[in-house]
C-alpha cells in the first residue's frame, strides 16, 4: 500500500467529520450521500474495508513521525536539466 500524505488524511478525516455531523444534525438524502462519498474516500485512501479501520489507520499514520526529504536544488547536477531549448 502507498501512504497517503498526512495532509490527504487530514483533509479525508475532517470532511468525513464534517459529512457525519452535518447529517446528524439534520439528515437529508444529500447529507447521507456526502457521509458515504467521505467514508469510501477515508476507506480507498487508508485501503481498508470499513471506517472505524480506515479511522484508526489514518490516526495511526498521523502519530508516526513524518519523513521529510529536502527537494532538489534547481542547480543539483544529479537531477538535470529538464528544460530544453529550441
Amino acid at each position: 500500500m502507498l501512504t497517503p500524505r498526512p495532509q490527504d488524511l487530514r483533509v479525508a478525516l475532517a470532511r468525513y467529520a464534517d459529512a457525519r455531523i452535518e447529517d446528524d444534525r439534520l439528515p437529508t438524502d444529500a447529507t447521507a450521500r456526502a457521509v458515504e462519498d467521505a467514508a469510501y474516500t477515508l476507506c480507498v485512501l487508508t485501503g481498508t474495508q470499513d471506517v472505524p479501520q480506515a479511522i484508526a489507520l489514518a490516526d495511526s499514520l498521523l502519530a508516526q513521525p513524518a519523513t521529510v526529504r529536502p527537494a532538489p536544488r534547481a542547480t543539483d547536477p544529479q537531477q538535470g536539466d529538464n528544460l530544453q531549448t529550441a
